[in-house]
């Protein structure tokens, strides 16, 4: 680490994008490990009000509106505060920021092509903590910057989903504990949000501020659990606005899935297998596709060919 080179705006923009993401990792990496402590914070603050406004034309060109179904949260407490939102794609970040309209630095995770992207310079100016997510290294940073962050009086936008949410029968992907730990570090409050987004209207729940225990670390799990269905309840609180659909009007999953990711792109280069490979993944949990993993590799024969029997068939309704 002691060899890293800093580089100037030109060569940067020379490197490929794999290259870079490389770049701006070991770069995080350099900094913290020589004491490089957080910076710009209380300026970030003074300069929200130019933060609000590229939000709001922003808000314009993407022909967007915002409806809030109910905001519980306290607004005049003190204590720093982790916004604790649901993730749902597309421009659910901006959006964000401006329903909670206070200055929040986001954890963004494998930001990818975005370094080349201006909205990334925006990210930067309002205070973003970077962090590749197969990383460990750069994840115990993207942790501790979090709790320096709080301690230092500033705020913190969170997705504990890790990713979008496209299952389309799941209100809440199951949640790093992160969240929890971070808030019990710091004795920081905890206001879960919920999204959900119906055509070009975001709609937001904001539920009660409030802190974790002392014993945090001995029940991280079941408080992440608890912070889960939190968000459930307000998410279905949205969905309970919203007109019933009729049977021809449900979505596929795969129109499901894709509705979200077209709306994501922009340009950025997400796709939805990063949504899945960044998502909570419970070692508990067998997936379908693990199951049949081994068919695969398995010679088919006259004693084994009831086991494709299920496949074969849904191949000939498709057709």
């Amino acid at each position: 680490m002691e060899n890293f080179k800093k580089l100037n705006l030109l060569e940067k923009r020379k490197l490929t994008i794999e290259k870079l993401i490389k770049y701006y990792s070991e770069f995080r990496k350099y900094n913290y490990n020589n004491g490089q402590e957080l910076k710009w914070i209380e300026f970030k603050k003074k300069i929200h009000w130019l933060i609000t406004i590229i939000l709001i034309i922003d808000k314009i060109l993407s022909k967007e509106k915002i409806v809030l179904i109910n905001d519980l949260h306290d607004k005049k407490s003190t204590k720093p505060k982790i916004f604790a939102c649901t993730h749902i794609g597309g421009n659910d970040i901006q959006r964000t920021f401006q329903i909670i309209n206070e200055p929040a630095y986001l954890m963004l995770g494998d930001p990818g092509i975005l370094y080349r992207k201006l909205i990334y310079q925006g990210l930067r100016l309002n205070g973003v903590i970077p962090l590749e997510t197969t990383d460990r290294e750069d994840r115990k940073i993207a942790y501790n910057r979090s709790v320096e962050l709080l301690n230092k009086g500033g705020n913190l936008l969170i997705y504990p989903e890790g990713a979008w949410n496209v299952s389309p029968n799941v209100l809440v992907m199951k949640l790093f504990t992160g969240t929890i730990r971070i808030a019990g570090e710091t004795d920081a409050e905890i206001i879960p949000i919920a999204t959900e987004q119906y055509g070009d209207t975001f709609y937001f729940n904001i539920g009660k501020n409030y802190t974790v225990p002392n014993n945090y670390l001995d029940i991280s799990q079941d408080l992440t659990d608890e912070l889960r269905e939190k968000l459930a309840t307000l998410k279905w609180e949205i969905m309970l606005t919203q007109r019933e659909l009729k049977h021809d009007e449900i979505p596929t999953i795969e129109d499901f899935q894709n509705g979200i990711v077209e709306r994501c792109n922009y340009g950025y280069g997400f796709s939805l297998q990063d949504a899945l490979d960044e998502s909570f993944h419970d070692k508990n949990i067998v997936t379908e596709e693990e199951v049949f993993a081994c068919l695969e590799k398995l010679n088919i024969n006259l004693n084994n060919s009831f086991l494709m029997k299920d496949k074969l068939e849904l191949a000939l309704k498709k057709k």
